[in-house]
């Protein structure tokens, strides 16, 4: 039974008859359709017959253990919401748990409240898997584009993508500028294999991951004992692209001394290496790329005049991801069908309501960010869908997403419909109220309870605490005019394990 469908069924799989009745009665007073299993075999037998949304299993069990349990409860109900229960925890049963598709993990003794708490958060996880499934697929990106890399179909992105038609053709020097993380490189790379070099040799060379001192050898290379530690002659990556194209990424972060040789490569046709008088022709079609403002560095005399000209020929400006973010859900598409080729793992799906969020989210880092992002969220997803809670928590924070599950309240009549058995059961801890010994004894104001104390030994002898729990059970009666509930608020116990007591103390009346 789907969780978008009538009630939602919870299966407890358990060898402890006391905990499963225990986990019934509470589940069911929420209105949940609650079935059970006392063995990790006839679980998946239910499993396979019921289609739970949520299954809470015990991890030791006569058997099959719950870890193996797990194993084969994801592939026969890859859908289900799997929460593992056990008082043994370990590192490794943590880590394993987690590893074989858990949504998560509660440690023995629980409290009600928390077991309800979690079993919510894994029900409204299921329900969003659910309607993701039943949402129409978007018009994803084509096995072409995930070659290729560049992706977006707004109009900003249009106009980039007409531009590099018209340049391609041509031998013009292109300047690719925009933010960090906005795919310059791949704008340059898609000039080069559609131009008429695009079987030629292509180099791109990060500019600012090269020292100052060693980037002239790397671009021009350098002779035998040019300076120290050249042991051998070395070919540039310009004489090695001769024919081609060659990509200098992040330019603005180039020392004056080689944006002068680069100048001249620009503008003879022809390069020198370190150590050597000798000049070589190279013929060599340049792109360029910055996330700086090099008119500003113009100014400022950091970045030649002349070198800017030349290479500003023809400008690309790539839009940063939050001026496009009808980019967002092929992007993602991308991003998911890229990650199920190169793993060879199943392809994962996302939720609208995760889809939703990044769509809200601002992209300081850019399609780089958004890649990061989806990539670790499917990852931590345990499920073929990503879903709101995979999302990282300072994403949700910052598109005001609350996942937080509400504790649910456990009020008189839910309480009063759960007995004496499902309250008290060993492995489950519930909320009490204690008296202070310095107030006295409820029902008994004023007196000390060292007082009360040899009163009861004087005047019982023994069994004193079953003679003090009825006179405390009938003063607060009494006191609350028989209201049961009210008193057992008072006593900190269930209405269920009050009328025992009154059953079993003779105080009906």
């Amino acid at each position: 039974m789907a969780a978008t469908l009538d009630t939602p069924t919870i299966l407890v799989i358990d060898d402890d008859d006391d905990l499963r009745y225990s986990l019934k009665r509470v589940l069911s007073a929420r209105k949940y359709n609650v079935i059970e299993a006392n063995s990790g075999e006839a679980g998946l037998e239910m499993a396979e017959s019921h289609s739970p949304d949520v299954i809470l299993l015990d991890n030791r069990m006569g058997g099959m253990s719950g870890i193996e349990a797990l194993q084969h409860l994801r592939g026969a109900n890859p859908n289900a919401m799997i929460i593992l229960m056990t008082a043994y925890g370990t590192t490794q049963t943590t880590i394993e748990a987690m590893k074989f598709g858990a949504f998560d993990y509660i440690m023995k003794p629980f409290d009600l409240k928390k077991i309800l708490s979690l079993t919510e958060s894994a029900l409204a996880a299921s329900s969003d898997m659910d309607r993701a499934s039943q949402e129409e697929p978007i018009e994803g990106v084509t096995a072409e584009e995930i070659e290729g890399g560049i992706i977006g179909s707004s109009s900003a992105m249009q106009n980039v993508f007409k531009m590099i038609g018209q340049v391609a053709a041509s031998d013009v020097t292109v300047m690719v500028t925009g933010e960090s993380g906005t795919g310059k490189e791949l704008i340059a790379r898609a000039i080069f294999q559609n131009s008429l070099r695009a079987q030629k040799p292509y180099i791109a060379v990060n500019c600012a991951a090269i020292p100052d001192n060693l980037i002239e050898s790397e671009l021009f290379g350098h002779e035998k004992g040019a300076f120290t530690g050249a042991t051998n002659q070395r070919i540039g990556k310009f004489e090695l692209c001769d024919g081609g194209t060659i990509f200098l990424d992040e330019i603005g972060d180039m020392a004056l001394a080689t944006q002068t040789k680069i100048l001249r490569a620009l503008q003879e046709g022809e390069i020198q290496r370190v150590g050597s008088s000798e000049t070589i022709k190279v013929d060599v079609r340049l792109l360029a790329a910055t996330n700086k403002p090099l008119e500003e560095m113009v100014k400022e005399k950091t970045f030649r005049e002349d070198l800017y000209y030349r290479l500003n020929v023809v400008r690309i400006q790539l839009p940063p991801l939050r001026q496009r973010m009808e980019d967002v859900p092929l992007l993602v598409d991308f991003v998911l069908k890229r990650l199920a080729r190169d793993s060879k793992a199943g392809t994962k799906t996302i939720s609208p309501e995760a889809l939703s969020a990044l769509s809200k989210y601002n992209w300081p880092g850019n399609v780089r960010e958004l890649e990061n992002l989806v990539y670790r969220s499917a990852v931590m997803a345990q499920s073929d869908t990503i879903l709101l809670k995979d999302l990282p928590e300072e994403l949700l924070a910052a598109v005001g997403c609350d996942i937080t599950t509400p504790v649910p309240s456990l009020d008189d009549e839910t309480l009063s419909n759960i007995d004496d058995r499902a309250q008290n059961v060993g492995s489950i801890e519930v909320p009490h109220v204690e008296a202070s010994a310095e107030q006295g004894l409820v029902g008994l104001p004023g007196q000390p309870f060292t007082e009360v104390y040899q009163q009861l030994r004087d005047a019982h002898g023994t069994n004193i605490l079953e003679h003090a729990e009825r006179e405390i059970i009938r003063l607060t009666l009494e006191e609350v005019g028989g209201k049961q509930v009210k008193a057992a608020e008072i006593l900190g116990m269930t209405r269920a394990t009050l009328r025992k007591r009154m059953d079993q103390y003779d105080l009906q009346k």
